[in-house]
């Protein structure tokens, strides 16, 4: 959302029904566990109260970056134990004409009490009732989160996870052997990422023999680049099966969203709701439209998407069997300091003629050797998605003719792919 919508004001009823609206949704509060904030004008201000289990400092440090997501220009008023104020500065940092007129956020954490204030002069803009509702979420969910399903409040955002164990009952299970070719890709991820997670602590005793101060050096994140279609994401749910651990895959379009601020606040979700597994693998689709570089120049709301991933990355560090994998075909689109983030970048290169003929194998294996190297000296450039592309097209010919002649099914012969790819060549 652009900054006129971010900045909108909205009336009172309007504000106090939409965070009732989204607050209301949630299980907590429909069951009665957790009570909904009280929100009241009093004079010529707007306030939100509402309790909380525990304020412990590391909460109101969490507390302060999820405000900072979605209001750039916040200064600490009071920090002392027990009482912590924020409060939000104009735009202009350097202009501090009425800024006691702004939001202010007040956590009260004594013995007895534990309780959140909101305040502002006047009516709250579209960007302080998402920080309201954000806030709330994480207040009141933070204890009850360590016996929440992942699963489930993954699904919520339309973000899938990809469990083995779940694929080994039906026999899914992915190995190396599913992607032809890629030997060397595969040395790397076998060294980078599989046995770093499987056997962390040999890595860890291999640090403590040859570091003066023993430090980290298992990955805590990975990047795929390639072309489209190179198998980068099989290759993630293949190092899933490996390792025997779930794959949170996080397609671009489960992320974004059209109001100002509710990206980076997705994503911060998604990191959180997988850090309650034991270990996992986060795999960020198309990481580049998350996180484009800021040298060309970013609008406000991707660069608050930036930050929080940067953030996250870096509270993933101390999970051991936990690695994230960022897949992009436009590496140099990236951020320089989400490239800094990535420990290494595995490059995934369009397979060669033999790979192609080793691809061709898992989708017409009829063929033999030969004729798969025929076919695939034609399909120059084409990566493994291609191969499959082309082969499905084969079958879906073939199988019409079938239908149209009535007889019984049989195989394509060698001489309808090489048609087809010849064809293809053709009007390269």
């Amino acid at each position: 959302m652009d900054d006129k919508n971010k900045s909108t004001v909205i009336d009172f009823i309007t504000a106090k029904e939409a965070i009732l609206k989204e607050l209301s949704a949630l299980e907590s509060v429909s069951t009665g566990e957790i009570s909904l904030p009280e929100i009241y004008p009093e004079k010529n201000e707007v306030k939100v109260e509402f309790q909380a289990n525990s304020l412990a400092s590391e909460q109101i440090v969490e507390c302060l970056q999820i405000i900072k997501n979605h209001i750039e220009n916040i200064r600490v008023h009071t920090f002392e134990p027990g009482f912590y104020i924020f409060q939000a500065l104009n735009e202009n940092v350097f202009d501090s004409k009425s800024i006691l007129d702004n939001i202010k956020f007040r956590f009260i954490a004594y013995s007895n009490q534990n309780k959140v204030e909101i305040s502002k002069k006047g009516d709250f803009k579209r960007d302080e009732i998402f920080v309201i509702i954000a806030l709330f979420k994480y207040i009141t969910g933070s204890n009850s989160k360590k016996n929440a399903n992942p699963k489930e409040l993954l699904s919520r955002l339309g973000v899938t996870v990809f469990d083995p164990a779940k694929e080994a009952l039906s026999g899914n299970i992915l190995t190396f052997d599913h992607i032809a070719g890629y030997n060397n890709v595969k040395q790397e991820i076998l060294e980078s990422i599989v046995m770093p997670i499987l056997s962390p602590n040999t890595f860890d005793e291999v640090s403590k023999l040859t570091r003066k101060f023993p430090s980290r050096n298992r990955p805590r994140a990975i990047l795929f680049e390639g072309d489209p279609g190179v198998g980068k994401t099989t290759m993630a749910k293949v190092v899933a099966c490996l390792c025997k651990i779930p794959m949170v895959y996080v397609p671009i379009e489960s992320i974004l969203s059209k109001y100002y601020g509710e990206s980076s606040q997705n994503l911060a979700y998604v990191f959180d709701a997988a850090a309650l597994f034991p270990s996992a693998l986060i795999f960020l689709d198309e990481i580049d439209s998350l996180a484009g570089s800021r040298e060309e120049g970013i609008v406000e709301a991707t660069r608050k998407l930036l930050s929080v991933l940067l953030r996250k990355l870096d509270g993933f560090e101390g999970k051991p069997r936990t690695l994230t994998l960022g897949a992009t075909n436009r590496k140099q689109d990236l951020d320089k300091a989400l490239l800094s983030r990535f420990d290494k970048s595995i490059y995934f290169p369009l397979p060669d003629m033999r790979e192609r003929a080793a691809i061709l194998e898992n989708y017409a294996f009829h063929l033999n050797e030969e004729h798969r190297i025929t076919i695939s000296s034609l399909l120059e450039g084409y990566s493994g998605r291609n191969m499959k592309d082309f082969c499905d097209f084969v079958e879906r010919k073939w199988a019409s003719a079938i239908i149209e002649r009535g007889v019984d099914a049989t195989p394509p012969p060698f001489e309808i792919y090489q048609e087809a790819a010849e064809v293809i060549r053709k009007n390269k």
